[in-house]
């Protein structure tokens, strides 16, 4: 028992070091944030650009965001399935100097063939 309940702990913090909020490494004006806490995802977009309509009402940006829903991570591969149980695009998660990032399809791609992160790939907040 003194032997499981350590490396139960251990196993446990592994699993939970991907979690948290993923923002632009970069000094971004429009971009996306994902927040990622016990199996559950929020994933906003943002812009400091502000639309407004006929009647001077402010347009939302970006209609259907905020999305929620459930994530699972299978060999750093992130699946995003929303409330309504749409399946997102994936998401991959890779480590780089010790920071986790998320990077869409293109940017792992790169990432892979170059060794290169995006200039403003999420990058887990500390």
């Amino acid at each position: 028992m003194r032997l499981i309940l350590p490396g139960l702990a251990l196993l446990l913090g592994a699993c939970a070091s991907h979690e948290g909020l993923y923002e632009p490494s970069c000094i971004a004006f429009e971009g996306d944030r994902i927040a990622l806490m016990d199996g559950r995802f929020e994933w906003q977009r943002f812009t400091d650009q502000r639309v407004v309509d006929d009647d001077g009402k402010i347009v939302k940006p970006f209609p259907g965001f905020p999305k929620t829903g459930t994530y699972k991570l299978m060999s750093g591969q992130l699946e995003l399935v929303t409330a309504g149980n749409e399946r997102l695009d994936n998401w991959f998660m890779v480590k780089k100097d010790g920071q986790n990032y998320l990077l869409t399809a293109k940017q792992h791609t790169t990432f892979i063939n170059s060794g290169k992160l995006h200039e403003c790939a999420l990058r887990l907040s500390k």
